[in-house]
């Protein structure tokens, strides 16, 4: 009987522990969501054309994987108006929010981020 209440209680602080764990997933796809939207509401709408589809497929990005590959447009649309160091610095900082949510192994390295920008800088 002991053992039946110990594996009840382990799966229900399971189910606990996945449900904190979705809502923690979901308010952080929230948080990536406006940090990205931040970023392009300091745009010019009218010189940027692709400005406003970005920021439409952002707002309407389903998961946090859709989030993840528009930060590609992200980072062009900043660069053509800030210049690309500021784009990567700002884009950098909206990267670090995925963090945790995503597979290690599509997270920039950070030493080879270093890298490109000393050899960015220098060129």
């Amino acid at each position: 009987m002991l053992k039946t209440i110990s594996r009840f209680t382990s799966s229900f602080a399971g189910l606990l522990a996945d449900q904190v764990a979705a809502i923690d997933a979901v308010s952080r796809m929230e948080d990536i969501r406006t940090a990205m939207l931040d970023a392009l509401s300091e745009l010019d709408g009218d010189s940027q054309t692709g400005a406003s589809k970005a920021w439409a497929d952002i707002a309407r990005a389903s998961d946090i994987q859709t989030l993840w590959y528009l930060r590609s447009d992200v980072l062009r649309l900043l660069a053509d108006f800030y210049g690309e160091l500021v784009a990567r610095k700002r884009l950098h900082e909206i990267t670090e929010l995925f963090r945790g949510i995503i597979p290690k192994n599509q997270m920039p390295v950070p030493n080879r981020m270093r890298r490109q920008h000393a050899a960015w800088l220098a060129g």
